[in-house]
């Protein structure tokens, strides 16, 4: 284990088996210091995509649960800073309701005013479940949440190593790709444009199909103000520009879809998904869209905006929220 790490330092690269055996180890028996000076040295050398694969593959070994098939995740890095409403959670619970199985993973909030968490709590949502009953409530809803930090105590063994380091480091950038139900579609968002291509590589290399999306603004969503990035992933890589205007979003402003106040920032969500906020559901009716494409439910973006947004108008997103909650019409 420490020559793999003396090799991290050295600038050299390991490959995707040598990245898995060093996570599992150091999960196993590593000490902080040896965690702390793993972390440094990928921080200074970077990382390739069989490192970051391998890295992912190990620490979701170490779940609760396993995999679940034909299921789908949206799921942002975090930390944008932005405030928005928390925009993959109210996607997920839209597409749910329009019959695509979702196995969103999250956490609640570090750097927002609502974690999906925060949000599900509000909805009375049970978080520890067996394997057996996540895929039950699959199979009712089209929804299962996995709360990360209960699922997979894997990160919580770098917890001091991480805290002695200022930057953020690969254990960040993992969580959008261990979900422990490890979804074949996926739909990642960024704030850090320089891992848009890392993320891409790990589909790649997984043979899974996905959405790497990343707004000029900052957004680790699809921006519905700005341009963002897209790379879609499904056996060869496709980069694209989404423009709002192109797609018929309406013109708003970041008041329309942010705020600080964690009461106000669910109110907010609320109205959007069940289409009493205009702005609101155009943001989720867009981030929506592309598991709409990747499950074959839309041929296009644009088609699978104009999709969402119909049937968020029709009430889907507000009837999915009430089978998801067990019969709540509102956030508690």
């Amino acid at each position: 284990m420490l020559y793999d790490i003396e090799i991290l330092i050295d600038g050299r690269d390991l490959n995707e088996q040598h990245a898995y055996d060093l996570m599992k180890t150091l999960i196993a028996s590593g000490t902080d210091l040896e965690k702390t000076v793993f972390l440094l040295a990928v921080h200074m050398k970077g990382m390739i995509g069989q490192e970051l694969t391998g890295y992912a593959n190990a620490v979701r070994s170490e779940a609760k649960i396993g995999p679940i098939p034909d299921t789908s995740d949206i799921v942002g890095t975090g930390g944008d800073g932005m405030h928005t409403i928390n925009v993959s959670t109210a996607a997920s619970i839209l597409c749910a309701g329009m019959g695509i199985r979702m196995a969103k993973h999250g956490n609640r909030a570090i750097t927002s005013p609502q974690g999906s968490a925060d949000i599900l709590a509000r909805m009375n949502y049970r978080f520890e479940k067996s394997q057996e009953e996540l895929e039950d409530h699959l199979h009712d809803t089209n929804f299962a949440f996995m709360l990360a930090p209960y699922y997979n105590e894997a990160f919580a063994k770098f917890f001091p190593a991480r805290k002695m380091l200022t930057f953020k480091t690969v254990m960040n950038y993992m969580g959008p790709i261990t979900n422990p139900a490890d979804p074949e579609r996926l739909v990642i968002g960024t704030s850090d444009p320089a891992t848009c291509d890392l993320y891409a590589d790990y589909l790649s290399i997984r043979r899974k199909k996905g959405f790497i999306v990343n707004a000029s603004d900052g957004m680790d969503e699809i921006s519905p103000i700005s341009r963002t990035r897209v790379i879609m992933v499904d056996g060869s890589r496709r980069e694209l520009t989404i423009d709002p205007k192109e797609l018929g979003i309406p013109s708003m402003k970041y008041g329309n879809i942010t705020f600080p106040d964690p009461e106000r920032n669910r109110q907010m969500l609320q109205e959007g998904l069940f289409g009493l906020d205009d702005h609101v559901a155009a943001f989720i009716a867009l981030n929506a869209s592309p598991v709409l494409v990747l499950n074959g439910a839309a041929s296009s973006l644009e088609e699978g905006y104009r999709l969402a947004m119909r049937e968020i108008k029709s009430g889907t997103g507000r009837k999915s929220f009430k089978r998801i909650s067990g019969g709540l019409d509102r956030l508690a």
